[in-house]
């Protein structure tokens, strides 16, 4: 999971802060929640059992898609929205906006109608 926070933070586990200026934020936070990067993380990445050992060397080689800023907008608009929701209520289901990041991520990366099944079948 990765999480998008505008406050300084604490934490007691080993965490990797990305902060960075090439791209908004919360586009990124959506960008590495979707499905796709899970996908691509579980075949690239390592696993402890069923969690994912996520390293600096697999994070960086996802290979991000950096659009203009405002074509990062409607990503970084769905997450608000699911910040916004689990601001209001933590167990809020925002299923629909994560869907819908889902399916902007695919259209992101030019994916496949089979593409998408063989990701959505996965993970």
């Amino acid at each position: 999971t990765f999480t998008y926070v505008d406050f300084d933070s604490y934490v007691s586990q080993t965490f990797f802060v990305i902060k960075t200026e090439r791209m908004n934020q919360k586009y990124l936070t959506g960008i590495l929640n979707a499905r796709l990067i899970t996908f691509w993380l579980k075949h690239r990445g390592k696993m402890q059992g069923t969690n994912y050992q996520i390293d600096k060397q697999p994070l960086l080689a996802i290979p991000l898609i950096a659009p203009p800023l405002e074509e990062q907008d409607p990503i970084a608009s769905s997450v608000d929205l699911i910040l916004d929701a689990k601001q209001d209520n933590p167990c809020a289901d925002t299923s629909d906006f994560e869907d819908e990041i889902d399916k902007l991520v695919y259209e992101l990366y030019n994916l496949t109608e089979a593409e998408v099944a063989i990701v959505e079948g996965s993970v």
